[in-house]
């Protein structure tokens, strides 16, 4: 009989400590998922970035849409950190066109490794170039789809450039 209580007391201790180990760990769990949305946001915060959309792709991945302002004086902010899928629209604001393209002038390989004579026009946005001088009131976007550092430039300007950094 003490042998049957025993067993019993030790079933009892080990279900009670597995069911506090799994309150735990969906906690962790959850403030881990916390802690992500508030690291994704947290840039926001601390840069000029201008978030203008998010949509959830999965529970753990949000796919942000960022914007860069594109004036007489150059690109803002000319740095940028975001994450593989998701998009930058160069808005330009200035008095005179954007052509902006990867790094470096004139032949913009850095990105895609194809010259600017092999990529364009690129009809599906794979390059990041955009291919054409817009008018100023004009946007181009484009979707980092691999994570790397990617200087950039304004071909009808090649003094501004930037970098956008996806991870």
């Amino acid at each position: 009989m003490k042998k049957i209580i025993i067993i019993l007391v030790g079933v009892a201790v080990v279900a009670t400590g597995g069911y506090f180990l799994i309150i735990k760990m969906d906690n962790d769990k959850q403030q881990l998922l916390g802690e992500d949305q508030q690291t994704n946001q947290q840039p926001q915060n601390q840069t000029n970035n201008t978030n203008i959309s998010d949509s959830l792709v999965s529970d753990q991945i949000q796919v942000q849409t960022y914007e860069v302002i594109y004036t007489d004086a150059g690109y803002a902010p000319s740095e940028l950190k975001i994450n593989t899928g998701d998009t930058v629209v160069f808005k330009n604001e200035s008095s005179f066109g954007m052509w902006t393209a990867s790094a470096m002038h004139p032949n913009h390989t850095t990105y895609s490794g194809t010259s600017l004579q092999q990529h364009c026009p690129d009809l599906e946005n794979n390059d990041f170039d955009q291919c054409k001088n817009g008018n100023p009131g004009t946007s181009w976007n484009f979707t980092f789809s691999k994570a790397g550092t990617f200087g950039y430039h304004n071909h009808a300007k090649s003094s501004h450039f930037g970098k956008i950094i996806v991870e």
